[in-house]
This record gives C-alpha cells, structure tokens and sequence, in this order.
C-alpha cells in the first residue's frame, strides 16, 4: 500500500483553509496541537467545514456583482440571480471557493410540454448575447480583474473580499412537475435553467437542476448530522492532495459517490470519523467491482447518472488507494489509545 506524506498534506490543507484577506487560518482550533498524530490530523481536519463568516465572504462578493449589473444594465427584460457551488452545500474545502452567480432572463421560459419556447416578442438568442455583452462592460469598469473567454460565463476577482466568481447567463426551464407543485411548494426544487454555449449558442440541449441538487445534498447533510458533508469534504481534500492527478472526476461525481451510502453509516458524531471514512471506502468498492451499480447511480437531484462513464473509474480507483492508506494508518494510531480517542472527541 502506498505512503502518503501527512507533513505535506496538512501544509497543502492548511494553505487551502488560509484567508488571504483577513490572514487567518480556517482549520480547526486543534489543528495547531500536537496532541493528534500527522494522519489522524489528516483525516479530522479533512472532513471539518469551513467556518461560515468566511463562506459568507464569498455569498457577499457574488452579491456585489448583482448590485453592479442591475445598477448598469439596460435591457427590455427583468433579470433574476441565483447561487450555485460547493458553498451552498457546505461541501467547500477552500476558504477562496469558487462560486457562480446564475444571471436568468425573467421575461420569458422554456416549458417542458412545448417542443420550443413560444415567446415570439424578441430572440432569446440575441437577448442572452446582449445580456452577456453589457454584463462584460460593465464589470470591466469595475473590476481589475475580468475574463470573458470562457463559453459559459465570465469570471471576477473581488479584490476586497478577495474572491472570485463566476457569472454565468441562462433561461428558465419550466418543467411539468414544476408548474404543478409551484404553488403548493413554493420553492424552484423542479425548476431547471438552460445554459448558453457563447458567443453564437446554441443553448445546452440539456437543462440543469442546480436547486434539485442543493436541496437534496442539504437535507441529507442535516439528516446526517453533516456526515454527507464530512464525507465529501474527505474525498475533495483526497483528490486535491493526490500525487497521481485526478482529472476526470469533478466535484459533483464525488458528491454521487457519497450520497448514496446509507444514512445509517453516514451519521456524523464526534469521534466516528473512521467508521464514516470506511464507509465512503466500502461504497468505493463496491462502484469498482459492480459496473452495472456504478452506471445506475444517479445524480443527488436524480437528472442523470454521473458515474456511468467508465473513464471516472481509474479516478476512483486512485483515490481510494489513498483513502484506504489513510484509514490503515490512522487506525493504527487510534486503536488502543485512550489518549488520542480523547484528543479526537475534542477536536
């Protein structure tokens, strides 16, 4: 089994948990004592949440750039904005996460039931081009730093706040289960966006349901007691501090990987960390040696199988290689040591 360098890991942790702003550290307030060895550190420091005032710096900078585009836009539709990202989930692993600003044309949508959108009044083409072109201008004028060559959003750094965000444009998509639930739930759970492919489209032929997602991955990580979370978290901190680079697997597939483990073996107490650990573990074999369940697994808002690509399973296969040394090796430690058992329930 391969060795994993803890003293560097936990350098990499600590600088990804570092706010550059306030020049603080997000770990935890044991994190700088001795009385936890390097891997056990590993693993408590790699499932503990980023503290909220410093995801609250990151919801502020996405709001800023609200406040700038609505002040200077001059278009002949409303707009609307949402958030999207590992900070809306409490999943995040760095201090600086990224995160979207969903800018939604509100004059018009795209219902399930019609095989094209019926508002005939302007084309959503031109509109969403429009709405992309003036977003540019305006943000350039007040931020140093803007980039506009991505096909589906462009990016700011907020200086300040020292965050960046990604603005990203798009149109309502009414689904059926929407229109019929919208009173009754009062909520956008069955409501998707289609994404737009700049600069000359077309749309994403797909719509994407990022609030489906969010409400799901929220309600188990409170059913959990933030096991959801923690198990997540691991897995982030896993790939990000890999010495074989993990390219295929994104953030959203390590959330399918755990959410569907039972909640029984995903609910979080202090000092459960392993048995939560080896559980995200027995999930990963599983998904390695049944092809038939990886490809069945589907999205937390339950829109498409996120694993079903068999690329991702050399991905996984890697990380957990590295979850297993990190189980063996903190189990060694913990076993059998009323001191460190203590040490961990108040970490």
């Amino acid at each position: 089994m391969a060795s994993l360098n803890y003293t560097t890991r936990l350098a990499n942790l600590q600088n990804r948990k570092f706010d550059r702003e306030l020049k603080e550290s997000v770990t935890s307030r044991s994190f700088g004592t001795g009385q936890v060895p390097e891997d056990v550190k590993y693993l408590l420091e790699s499932m503990h949440p980023i503290d909220k005032k410093y995801n609250d710096k990151t919801l502020l900078a996405a709001s800023r750039v609200q406040t700038h585009l609505e002040s200077g836009l001059k278009l002949h539709f409303d707009r609307v904005y949402r958030t999207q990202g590992s900070v809306k989930t409490d999943t995040n692993i760095r201090a600086h996460s990224d995160f979207d600003l969903l800018t939604i044309i509100d004059k018009y949508f795209y219902p399930q039931i019609y095989p094209s959108n019926p508002y005939t009044q302007s084309d959503p083409n031109v509109d969403i081009k429009e709405l992309r072109i003036q977003a540019t201008n305006i943000l350039k004028k007040i931020y140093d730093k803007v980039d506009d060559s991505h096909e589906k959003c462009i990016s700011i750094i907020n200086k300040s706040l020292d965050r960046k965000v990604d603005i990203v444009f798009g149109y309502w998509y009414n689904s059926e289960k929407y229109e019929e639930t919208k009173h009754e739930r009062n909520d956008e759970y069955y409501r998707g966006i289609y994404f737009y492919k700049f600069p000359n489209g077309p749309k994403y032929s797909k719509a994407d349901f990022p609030f489906a997602h969010i409400y799901q991955v929220n309600e188990k990580g409170d059913s959990t007691k933030d096991g959801l979370r923690r198990a997540i978290r691991l897995l982030k901190n896993l790939k990000a501090d890999s010495e074989v680079e993990i390219k295929n697997l994104k953030s959203f597939q390590i959330t399918s990987i755990a959410y569907p483990i039972d909640e029984k073996d995903l609910t979080y107490k202090p000092g459960n960390e392993l048995h939560i650990a080896k559980s995200v573990s027995n999930q990963m074999q599983k998904i390695i040696e049944n092809p038939a369940y990886r490809k069945s697994i589907k999205s937390p808002n339950g829109t498409e199988y996120s694993l079903a690509n068999d690329d991702l399973v050399p991905d996984i296969i890697n990380l957990k290689r590295d979850l297993d040394t990190l189980i063996e090796d903190a189990t060694k430690d913990i076993v059998g040591s009323y001191a460190i058992e203590r040490a961990i329930l108040s970490y």
